[in-house]
């Protein structure tokens, strides 16, 4: 009889490490034994092929690899496709490499964030680029500040930074 350790098992069904001690406190493992801490858990043969699994997942040795360029195309048309699922319109060549340059978790990403806008968006493009530069999450929306209270704010602190400016006083002048 053969005996694997906890992760052999779990490279052999492709689940993480703990999945499987779980399996063994679940009872899934009836055989499975422990003779010290040091060691860790031994699974014998049997207790696998008697536990029917979920399915085996095939080593990535066997699997035929995926060449770089049939990876980049499938990437932009993925993009292609979620960039005109939200805007309806298609993508210039240039949005196409800025997006497939990010990946498509963050194009995902941004374009949710276009998609949850309250407001419409007017530009695309730009609304993208600056999304990829500030660094805007879902979880973070864009606030727009309206340019009224924008430029009442910069006239506010223009203000006060010259209130500040206190006159010169020697402490050797009483005032009499």
């Amino acid at each position: 009889m053969k005996e694997y350790t906890v992760r052999e098992v779990a490279s052999l069904f492709g689940k993480h490490e703990e999945t499987v001690k779980r399996w063994i406190r679940a009872g899934k493992f009836p055989n499975a034994y422990r003779n010290s801490h040091k060691e860790g858990w031994r699974i014998i043969e049997s207790d696998l092929t008697d536990v029917s699994m979920p399915k085996i997942v095939v080593k990535a040795e066997d699997k035929p690899q995926i060449s770089d360029e049939s990876h980049e195309e499938a990437e932009e048309e993925l993009v292609k496709l979620a960039y005109e699922a939200v805007t309806l319109t298609s993508p210039t060549e240039q949005m196409v490499n800025i997006l497939a340059y990010v990946g498509i978790k963050r194009t995902l990403e941004i374009l949710l964030i276009m998609q949850q806008s309250p407001n419409k968006v007017k530009n695309p493009e730009g609304f993208i680029r600056k999304a990829i530069s500030k660094g805007w999450s879902p979880t973070s929306l864009p606030q727009r500040i309206d340019s009224k209270k924008a430029s009442f704010e910069r006239g506010r602190n223009r203000s006060e930074n010259s209130n500040q400016e206190a006159p010169s006083f020697s402490w050797l002048e009483k005032p009499f």
